[in-house]
């Protein structure tokens, strides 16, 4: 607070403020009272005598002040018509009855600088312990004093200012940077209500709380999160908030959508610097005007160019067709091609986000993918996918000689819409295993005496894309289902909601991670085949020793077993009439009798496992593996590109009704994942007649071999 500064001269005006009536009484507070520090102007005479005359702007502190030395001069004009005109200055100077003035540090013909005094000044605002307190403006002993300037100061010594602190045992604060400090005393016992919604306790405080916990655990759930939090903070936090703090804390982690895709031509060119040999092609939505700056992402296709060598060295012309959709709030599908290793594992080799499974997309990922193959319209690669529309006249088109394999699970499942139940499935699958187009037949023939109508929409399916005996012998793999895709689609479930750079970084890091966990595997192993070969060999040499081979010249061998079981085996051509060795590249155990035979009748052979197609070998394991997928750097570090136009995610379409994200069940797949597993669908077999489509209870001697599982024809 400020005070008034006197004019020479002046003596008859300072005898009024002698008098002790114009010092008013502090007013009482509850908590509270606010005086000013007494000055001692005697030790400021010295320092008085350097200030500059009074200048005209000397109030343009004094604030609210000024408004009332206005106000009662327009009074005392409007009173005192006849005083003189000093005796109007004296009164605006003066007539301040709301500030404390010592009279003893009145001085005489001094002009002073308000803006000069005012730095002089140290203020305090003390608080007493009741409402009756007599104060004695002489003493200063309760009276703590913070000088403003050195307690904010950079020099001022942090334990200097905490022990200040401390020896006035009180609290210290401020609401704007540009108001004086207040000082509070510390009320030990606090008579208010607890509350446990706190205003201050906001979705963006919560996300910083989490963000360590959901970068560690991206799907741990809202309930655990809402839990946790009402633990530590002692507050009351409803689920919408941990919901939005957990959106907030993995837009912070991720990045947001939209600029992530701005972000993407930079991301291509760093996973092409780190990674030689890499393949990545963006396409855009076509834009009519040139002169617009953006451009719509449409797609893009990844090829590592690790991965492409390894595929080279694996001698396994076999590749597996898929597609699952992104669940965030761009619309898109991720297609991935994936391939069989040495040991029967997944090979992924190519991967794509594009903008819907469709014929076009289809058309461009896989010329996309012959190009780095160097695969041409007559290659004959084998393909397996499912019976999807766009992808059947894709592969027709792009590779017109190649062989493509249907999934018999997919077609399974298209059964089942009309003929549920375990005989249908045991029929069709009957029919699929046989290497043999004889016993293809046989089978077929069979299912048609079950059930002629489900023979018949089963016959309407080309066999030569769902029927081993109907497969060549190029791709030495017999699979019939699609799942090596549908392995690896499982593994990218967790980076399929993420946005467009981080779900490919996802898919990336999977890849380097799993391409050091088989090369490690592969280094345990000491034999000639991959563990898998070696254990499917071994089966079929126990099958082998019930045959009995006989040799005919020429290098062939008739092998006999029990219920006429007798076969040709051509160990020149490395052949059986079983094809299950043409089929698969695993000497059948026809052959291995046959092999037996040809070393004991004293001729050079080789163990079987010296016949098995060089793709199962443990050295072209080792190849496949050996180039690795390097790391990339950070964002920071990424090159820039030259590309004038700014990339921009796909339009939105918000679709009906609430986002699905759980898979699409069977329809016989149980709902109820308990214990307790439903019964419907489930064929009944009766314990009378032990003939199945009915029970004990309503058995009355019908039955027989003809009998239809339920849902066949009658």
């Amino acid at each position: 607070m400020s005070l008034v500064p006197f004019e020479p001269n002046k003596q008859d005006m300072v005898n009024e403020f002698k008098d002790d009536s114009y010092f008013p009484v502090p007013k009482e507070t509850d908590t509270m009272q606010e005086i000013t520090v007494d000055i001692n102007c005697h030790n400021h005479r010295e320092m008085l005598d350097d200030f500059e005359p009074f200048s005209s702007d000397g109030y343009q502190n004094m604030g609210e002040f000024e408004r009332e030395v206005e106000a009662e001069e327009e009074q005392d004009e409007e009173d005192e018509q006849g005083h003189a005109d000093d005796s109007e200055e004296h009164t605006e100077e003066y007539d301040d009855f709301n500030y404390i003035v010592d009279p003893e540090a009145i001085l005489d013909d001094w002009d002073v600088d308000m803006r000069e005094f005012h730095s002089c000044v140290d203020e305090v605002e003390w608080f007493g312990q009741g409402p009756n307190i007599e104060l004695d403006l002489n003493q200063d002993d309760d009276l703590g004093v913070i000088n403003n300037d050195d307690f904010e100061s950079t020099g001022y010594e942090e334990d200097l200012r905490k022990r200040m602190l401390k020896n006035l045992n009180k609290k210290i604060s401020r609401s704007t940077e540009e108001e004086q400090w207040l000082v509070k005393t510390v009320i030990d016992e606090h008579l208010c209500l607890q509350s446990r919604n706190v205003k201050a306790c906001t979705s963006r405080y919560l996300a910083s709380t989490i963000l360590q916990k959901v970068d560690s655990n991206p799907r741990i759930p809202i309930t655990a999160l809402q839990e946790e939090l009402q633990m530590d903070l002692e507050l009351s936090i409803s689920r919408m908030k941990v919901f939005k703090a957990k959106s907030i804390a993995k837009e912070q982690l991720y990045g947001e959508y939209e600029r992530q895709y701005n972000l993407l031509r930079d991301y291509c060119l760093e996973l092409q610097t780190n990674n030689p040999g890499t393949t990545v092609k963006l396409e855009v939505c076509n834009e009519p005007n040139p002169d617009v700056q953006t451009r719509i992402f449409k797609r893009i296709y990844i090829c590592l160019g690790a991965l492409k060598l390894g595929f080279k060295y694996g001698k396994r012309e076999l590749l597996g067709l898929d597609g699952c959709f992104l669940k965030g709030p761009h619309p898109g599908l991720i297609l991935t091609v994936v391939g069989l290793d040495s040991n029967n594992g997944i090979y992924p080799l190519a991967y794509a986000v594009v903008e819907a499974e469709t014929t076009s997309s289809w058309t461009w990922f896989l010329e996309c993918l012959g190009d780095d193959l160097d695969l041409d319209a007559s290659c004959n690669f084998t393909f397996v996918s499912d019976r999807q529309k766009g992808i059947i006249p894709a592969i027709a088109k792009v590779f017109p000689n190649a062989e493509h394999r249907w999934c018999l699970r997919h077609i399974h499942e298209n059964m089942k819409l009309q003929w549920r139940g375990e005989e249908f499935r045991d029929h069709l699958w009957r029919c699929v295993t046989y290497t043999t187009i004889r016993h293809f037949e046989r089978t077929m023939d069979e299912f048609k005496d079950f059930s002629a109508e489900a023979r018949e929409w089963l016959s309407k399916i080309p066999p030569v894309h769902w029927a081993r005996s109907h497969f060549s012998g190029r791709a030495h793999s017999d699979c019939l289902l699609n799942n090596l895709c549908e392995v690896f689609n499982s593994k990218l479930e967790r980076g399929r909601d993420k946005p467009i750079i981080t779900c490919l970084e996802y898919i990336r890091v999977y890849l380097m991670k799993r391409h050091c966990i088989v090369q490690n595997e592969i280094d345990k192993c000491k034999s000639l085949l991959t563990p898998t070969a070696t254990t499917i060999l071994d089966t079929i040499k126990t099958a082998a020793s019930k045959y009995k081979a006989l040799f005919c010249g020429s290098g062939k061998y008739q092998v006999t077993g029990m219920m006429f079981d007798q076969y040709v085996v051509n160990l020149k051509e490395g052949t059986c009439s079983c094809r299950y060795w043409e089929i698969t590249g695993i000497v059948c155990r026809h052959g291995i009798c046959a092999i037996w035979e040809h070393v004991q009748n004293g001729e050079k052979a080789q163990q079987p496992e010296y016949w098995a197609h060089p793709c199962y070998k443990l050295e072209t394991s080792r190849a496949m593996y050996s180039n690795k997928i390097d790391p990339i750097n950070g964002r920071s570090m990424w090159p820039k590109s030259r590309c004038p136009t700014t990339l921009i995610p796909p339009t939105h379409h918000t679709q009906v009704g609430r986002p699905k994200k759980n898979r699409r069940r069977a329809i016989d797949e149980p709902t109820n994942q308990s214990k307790n597993l439903s019964r419907k669908f489930l064929t009944v077999t009766c314990s009378k007649c032990h003939n199945k489509g009915h029970n004990s209870r309503t058995c009355k001697g019908q039955g027989g071999s003809s009998q239809r599982a339920v849902g066949g024809s009658s």
